[in-house]
């Protein structure tokens, strides 16, 4: 470099101790504050000499005093990123003062987001004399320089750990000398270069600053223990390559190539599973190329976010492995262990909120100095969901949801979570799982474990302006911790109740308890939360979720795919059943939906003497129950349908049967009616708020046999009651929900 100077904060030390070298000048990064509100800023004084400094010092404390000396003594001086908002006080008045305060504004900030350098730049090419004048007689202040709304700017790298310098700077047509500097942006001819700054800038500062202070204060020597960790930080960190001896590279060749003898991690410390995470990852070339990124701080990130995901799953499996009452010690040494390593990863947390605080002020801003919005994707919305790929209902709304947003130019992203490799397509991002964990009395259900640094970048980088949070799983907390990071507005649906899916899984009071104490907390983080049915209203508000936050979810359903015109006889004829009456029922085979009640009332249909079919459409873990219950009987499964196939399945059956008593919707119950049959539900949770009793179907008492068994007797009786019924289903259907497209709006918008 041809001249340098060093802007550290209140104090010139670091450029002293370079002071004696040509071309270095003496520059101090001021904190001052506005005495009115004790809002603080950080002002650079360029060029200047210690007696000045200590006079910067003594009237730091107040703005007006300070800019009044720096102006006397000629001591050129900007503004450092004026819209970060350091202790939480800045407003639209304070940055109106600053600028009548100051004639140079830092634009282009190293470590600031676009966002914010986009923003003070546009407001300062937008200032005119008469916008001035009007903030001057405003504040009572009068503006400095002759064309005092003619701003001079400058950029900068913000660099606290040597990593970054230059990534932004400030340009001149004149820079022979440092005096032909300075005078050039007291002249106002400079311009800002560079790249803007993100989280991972800001992150990889502390990270640097971090890894600096302990290899220089705490750890000087070298670290035997984690060879394979030490090797990645100085790969990532270290601004000057290691001498190592060719002993020391003998060691580590051996150590990186010998074969673990135990894959356990059982009785390892932290300190050891990390550095043998940090072997693998070394040792996986393929996985190694795809972290050389060109981009240096997208390199560190897929490091650190690879070690943190690994360990978080490997703690987490242990901890859910763990029984609290016998193995105390080692539970709290999980929690505690997951604890140190979200503090590790807690730079990308921080610095991703404070890339987001101010975005309220923000939207003053804009309006207040009129100026075009600066969201040009508004309405970018991102629904985050636990299910995706497996068959049920709340699956199903989703993807139709996806399909709708396509036609109707809603900008959807859908999230989900499998162990399918990461990928983006047809609307849905799918992260590849971490881990997974299978629950102890549901082994077919999974927890999915989300990458979740991954996850946030993404959304950082996608820059989506709501989320849509579809299940409280997971990723539902994941897009609860991200909305609240970024400050995006967020809202959810309650589509199961997993409460009831609790005690019907345990029997355990104790479990529903906690499970309900959780619900209500997650769902009352929410602005809005679209609840299916008015049942499901009233229970979550008397377990505690605030009435206000409450929006009824519009019933919906294309009456255009299930119609009575897709009825075909013929279809039976490949099944070899005749002309007796057929009940259907369509959904997920599994335990909670009170499959077992609904085959035993068909075994007692059929031994009254009673003909009649039962028709199971669908797939789930209690298939092979049902199967061996009802080997013998007149029962059809066909395992998943979609299409044209499954419409003419619900228009050819003639009775729909949903004996669910833990739904809290069921948009099954409105496919059937839409496709012309009456149906029989319970009269427990949200399926018999879609339909009318006696009129376009039967209420039944949930988890009563007889009631069901009567009830289907009843109808095999009289067929034309369930043609009658049938078209007042329909009939009920067409007036009473919306098309997918209406259902898609209403649902999504925030």
């Amino acid at each position: 470099m041809d001249y340098v100077t060093i802007t550290d904060h209140d104090t010139i030390n670091g450029a002293l101790e370079i002071a004696h070298l040509p071309g270095v000048f003496i520059s101090v990064e001021v904190n001052t504050y506005f005495p009115e509100n004790g809002c603080k800023i950080h002002v650079i004084a360029l060029d200047i000499s210690e007696d000045v400094f200590k006079e910067i010092m003594g009237l730091r404390k107040n703005v007006y005093e300070l800019v009044r000396y720096l102006r006397k003594t000629g001591v050129v001086h900007f503004v450092a990123h004026p819209l970060f908002d350091l202790n939480g006080r800045l407003t639209i008045e304070t940055i109106e003062k600053m600028l009548l305060l100051f004639d140079v504004f830092e634009v282009r900030n190293g470590i600031r987001a676009e966002r914010f350098n986009k923003l003070i730049e546009d407001i300062i090419s937008s200032l005119t004399k008469e916008k001035l004048d009007v903030l001057s007689d405003k504040h009572n202040i009068t503006p400095y320089g002759v064309a005092a709304w003619k701003k001079a700017i400058v950029g900068g790298s913000d660099d606290h750990s040597g990593f970054f310098i230059a990534r932004s700077y400030t340009a001149s047509p004149d820079g022979r000398t440092s005096k032909d500097f300075i005078s050039s942006i007291r002249e106002r001819k400079t311009w800002a270069e560079g790249n803007d700054g993100d989280p991972l800038t800001l992150a990889h500062n502390i990270y640097g600053i971090g890894y600096r202070f302990y290899r220089e204060r705490i750890h000087s020597g070298k670290n035997s223990s984690t060879p394979f960790v030490n090797f990645l930080l100085n790969r990532f960190f270290k601004t000057k390559p290691e001498k190592i001896s060719l002993g020391e590279k003998i060691k580590f060749f051996i150590r990186k190539n010998m074969p673990e003898t135990n894959n356990n991690y059982h009785g390892k410390t932290f300190e050891e599973i990390l550095d043998r995470e940090a072997k693998r990852l070394i040792n996986d070339q393929k996985l190694l190329e795809r972290f050389n990124a060109k981009d240096r701080n997208r390199s560190i990130f897929a490091i650190i976010s690879y070690l943190a995901n690994r360990m978080i799953y490997i703690y987490t499996n242990q901890l859910m492995k763990t029984s609290f009452g016998n193995g105390i010690f080692q539970t709290v040494q999980s929690l505690g262990t997951l604890g140190i390593i979200h503090f590790l990863t807690s730079p990308y947390y921080i610095t991703h909120y404070y890339q987001h605080r101010s975005k309220r002020l923000m939207k003053q801003l804009r309006k207040s100095f009129m100026l075009p919005d600066g969201d040009g994707h508004r309405g970018k919305i991102v629904l985050f969901t636990d299910t995706i790929n497996e068959i049920n209902g709340v699956t199903v709304a989703i993807k139709k949801m996806i399909e709708t947003a396509k036609t109707t130019g809603i900008n959807l992203t859908v999230i989900t979570c499998c162990n399918e490799e990461t990928s983006l397509e047809n609307g849905i991002k799918n992260f590849k799982s971490i881990g997974d964990i299978s629950l102890p009395e549901y082994p077919e259900l999974k927890l999915h474990f989300p990458p979740v640094l991954d996850v946030i970048d993404y959304i950082e980088r996608e820059d989506f302006t709501a989320i849509h949070i579809s299940t409280p799983g997971n990723l539902g907390l994941l897009a609860l911790a991200i909305a609240k990071l970024m400050d995006i507005p967020v809202r959810a649906t309650y589509h199961t109740d997993f409460p009831q899916f609790v005690i019907n899984l345990t029997n355990d009071v104790f479990l529903e308890k906690v499970a309900w104490n959780y619900m209500i907390w997650f769902y009352n983080q929410m602005e809005e939360v679209l609840v299916p049915s008015k049942s499901t209203q009233d229970q979550i508000i008397e377990k505690g979720l605030s009435p206000e936050k409450i929006r009824p979810l519009p019933k919906w359903v294309d009456i255009e795919i299930f119609s009575p015109q897709k009825r075909d006889s013929c279809i039976w004829k490949k099944y070899n059943m005749d002309g007796e009456v057929k009940f259907l029922y369509v959904g997920r085979l599994s335990r909670e939906k009170n499959l077992g009640l609904l085959a035993d009332a068909f075994i007692n249909v059929i031994k009254a003497g009673f003909r009649s079919y039962l028709i199971i459409v669908g797939d789930g873990p209690y298939r092979s129950n049902l199967e061996n219950k009802l080997e013998g009987y007149p029962v059809l499964f066909t395992g998943f349908l979609v299409g044209e196939e499954l419409s003419a399945i619900y228009a050819s059956s003639d009775v729909f049967v949903f004996p669910s008593a833990t739904d809290t919707f069921g948009n099954v119950v409105l496919e059937a009616q839409a496709s012309g049959l009456p149906v029989i539900v319970s009269d427990e949770g949200g399926p018999k708020e879609l339909m009318i009793h006696n009129e376009t179907g039967y209420v039944v008492k949930a988890n009563d046999r007889s009631a069901l068994v009567n009830t289907l007797v009843s109808l095999i009786k009289d067929r034309e009651k369930i043609k009658i019924m049938g078209e007042r289903a329909r009939q009920f259907v067409e007036a009473n929900t919306k098309s997918p497209e209406d259902m898609c709006l209403t649902t999504l918008i925030l």
